[in-house]
């Protein structure tokens, strides 16, 4: 079927007037329909309308560039953008084909050229978009910009089939419509029936297939064959779960007071009265310079209040896999994803975990005096060794932290703990109603505040996997 093509011609108009005759009259010859738009104002919206329908029902897109920018938009969104750069920028944004031709500088007169040195700008600004992305044809004469749009819009045409028009005489009208109509009320018939039968799909799924669901809960429960520990999962004080599933814990108040006093310097004043004459300057003198130095002194008590924190403010934590579907959850995977401001360590090794050590300094004077008085009137004085001997090494925080545990609930179950983060597998599967639980875990809060953990539930039966979350409430 023979068509025809409306094709737009873009350009600065008073300077590029011979120009654009000459690409309307090779499309004329062509037997196509050249349209411009010279006839309309650049800074009238209501007219930009008219212009922006125009390009909206053309097939191609030629625009020519010489040194003028022309009239810009005086007010609106586009304001200061030249009406044939607009024009572009709309072709460009609907997928018109568009193809450009710019004239040769030393091909232009003087009287051709922009005055003004921002219009110069924008418009080499122009040319540089135009130019990106896409072949573009220069010329110095009017002759060969003819041949350049006819060569052109012929290749344009065989490789990118546009709408165009033909004849009315050419389609038959009456039974085109009726076909349309016909198949508009088929293709609403076919979709009236699949939406009746995916909702009676639906009602039977519904009706007769089982699903596991599964929830996971937290708790401060103490294992039944767990008699080692059972005073951290008495200390129900520092964990609680309120209605909504918040699980809140408590910051305890901690102090270094007692390990800081250990290593202050000692002074005569301080000396008890009763033995103040078996204590020699010299003695205190000696004893003052074994102590550690600041920075040293200060690197143990960070270490002490590290494990005071993790010794004091954690909670060993059990946690319970529940199945409250209606059909047994096989291949069980649960991962615990932790904020920054909870840590989770493996249990075991934090019950182990020993205070760190002081500093190394002489033996006090003090002491050396009331066991020389002890050993001479056979008294024993009842003296306050809080803190001065060592209870072993402080483990890292990485050492506390990778730790595969092993459950003693079942032998096909694990639960690993890592960067943070805890992973329960649990392969035996778990019956629908039914639960199973972890232990071996080991929360410390490090900032009041409100937080969420997030958690990932995933089973063989689920098609993908359900993610929910656990709120935490830290409280002073």
């Amino acid at each position: 079927m023979d068509k025809k093509y409306q094709i737009f011609i873009s350009s600065t108009y008073k300077d590029l007037v011979p120009e654009r005759e000459k690409v309307r009259d090779v499309i004329l010859s062509m037997y196509q329909f050249p349209i411009g738009m010279e006839m309309f104002s650049a800074a009238d919206e209501e007219q930009w309308e008219i212009i922006k329908e125009t390009i909206d029902s053309s097939d191609y897109y030629v625009l020519i560039i010489g040194k003028r920018y022309g009239s810009v938009m005086e007010d609106g969104p586009d304001k200061g953008i030249s009406y044939t750069e607009k024009e572009y920028r709309y072709a460009k944004s609907i997928g018109l084909p568009i193809l450009a031709y710019i004239k040769n500088d030393e091909a232009i007169t003087a009287d051709n050229v922009d005055d003004d040195t921002k219009k110069l700008k924008r418009l080499q600004a122009f040319r540089t978009d135009v130019t990106k992305g896409r072949e573009v044809k220069w010329f110095s004469t009017i002759d060969q910009l003819g041949t350049e749009v006819s060569l052109s819009l012929h290749k344009e045409m065989d490789r990118k089939k546009r709408p165009g028009w033909i004849r009315s005489d050419a389609v038959d009208i009456e039974k085109s419509l009726s076909e349309i109509v016909e198949l508009s009320k088929r293709n609403r018939e076919l979709q009236e029936e699949n939406m009746r039968l995916s909702g009676e799909l639906e009602r039977l799924k519904s009706a007769s297939v089982r699903k596991p669901l599964l929830t996971l809960t937290l708790g401060c429960t103490k294992p039944d064959d767990d008699e080692k520990h059972l005073e951290f999962y008495q200390r129900e004080n520092l964990i609680t779960v309120d209605n909504d599933k918040t699980v809140h814990l408590k910051l305890k108040a901690l102090s270094t007071k007692a390990q800081e006093a250990e290593y202050q310097p000692l002074l005569r004043q301080d000396i008890p009265t009763d033995i103040s004459w078996k204590v020699l300057d010299q003695a205190i003198e000696e004893y003052n310079e074994t102590l550690p130095s600041q920075e040293e002194l200060e690197k143990y008590l960070r270490e002490y209040r590290r494990y005071l924190r993790i010794k004091e403010n954690g909670i060993p934590v059990t946690f319970f896999i529940n199945n409250v579907g209606t059909a047994k959850a096989t291949d069980v995977t649960v991962t615990i994803e932790f904020p920054d401001q909870i840590y989770v360590f493996n249990a075991e090794k934090v019950f182990d975990m020993s205070a760190p050590k002081g500093p190394v300094k002489g033996e006090n004077p003090v002491r050396r005096a009331y066991r020389q008085v002890e050993r001479e009137t056979a008294f024993a004085l009842n003296l306050d060794l809080q803190g001065l001997q060592g209870l072993g090494i402080t483990p890292t925080l990485s050492d506390l932290a990778i730790s595969p545990v092993i459950n003693g609930n079942t032998f096909f179950a694990s639960m690993e703990i890592e960067n943070n983060k805890i992973e329960i597998e649990q392969k035996r599967g778990i019956v629908h109603t039914k639960s199973d639980y972890f232990c071996g875990a080991y929360i410390i809060p490090i900032v009041a505040g409100e937080y969420e953990a997030k958690v990932t539930l995933m089973c063989a039966e689920y098609e993908t996997p359900e993610e929910t979350t656990i709120k935490f409430l830290v409280e002073e």
